[in-house]
């Protein structure tokens, strides 16, 4: 029983914090991590994430410019 609480609390977590677990934001059924699979699948290439940029709701980035995640 305690195993499950735990496992449960990890899935939660990763899901959270890491950017392939984190639900796709045009799609909710899909992960990031899911839809990256798809896309390697579709054109036999390899996909990987270089950088990415995370907005606050009501916040925008300067013209021209968007500060990377830390």
């Amino acid at each position: 029983m305690v195993d499950k609480v735990v496992e449960g609390r990890l899935a939660k977590f990763y899901e959270e914090i890491c950017l392939y677990e984190q639900p796709f934001i045009k799609d909710n059924t899909l992960t990031v991590g899911q839809l990256i699979a798809g896309r390697i699948a579709t054109i036999k290439e390899n996909i990987a994430v270089s950088r990415f940029v995370r907005f606050k709701v009501g916040e925008s980035a300067p013209q021209g410019q968007a500060e990377p995640a830390q």
